[in-house]
């Protein structure tokens, strides 16, 4: 079991690490792109298309790693004012519903990825990818973050929104 364990906080590192990698080469492209049409030379024409799937993709990978960390977006401050014994339970309560929805929104998407599939759909821009893909992207997201966040409620952690704050 440690092993398993150990592989999973692997694949939420190395998925956090891809998603820094890839913003990198996003930015770098752009920049490329700036000033070569400045310069008056040719940009690559697939510039654009690369860099909206990679947001996708970086948006995706890095996200259970965000929650893990609390590093998502929250309203504390609604819960600093109601009352200690109130707070845990409402804490408890968004991490069941926030798995619930990211795991119901993992769903569809994987749902969605093997229509998809099914169907042989191409994403036509510049670059042509298999539209599945999209979808998977999205699904492996999903579910990893209902698992980050199923994670938190079975080790008695509340999601505060705070980044390190358990």
């Amino acid at each position: 079991m440690q092993k398993i364990l150990r592989s999973y906080d692997r694949l939420i590192y190395g998925l956090a690490c891809l998603a820094g990698i890839s913003l990198a080469i996003v930015t770098v492209l752009v920049i490329y792109d700036v000033i070569s049409r400045n310069l008056g030379l040719r940009p690559f024409r697939a510039i654009s298309a690369i860099v909206e799937y990679v947001l996708l993709f970086s948006t995706m990978a890095a996200a259970p790693w965000l929650v893990r960390i609390n590093g998502h977006v929250s309203v504390s401050s609604i819960l600093g004012l109601m009352p200690r014994a109130v707070q845990g339970l409402v804490s408890r309560l968004s991490l069941v519903l926030g798995a619930g929805a990211t795991g119901l929104l993992g769903v569809v998407a994987a749902r969605l990825a093997i229509a998809q599939a099914r169907a042989g759909n191409v994403d036509v821009r510049a670059v042509s990818l298999p539209a599945w893909i999209l979808f998977a992207f999205l699904a492996v997201g999903f579910f990893l973050m209902a698992t980050e966040l199923l994670r938190m409620l079975l080790r008695g952690e509340t999601y505060t929104g705070a980044e390190g704050d358990h």
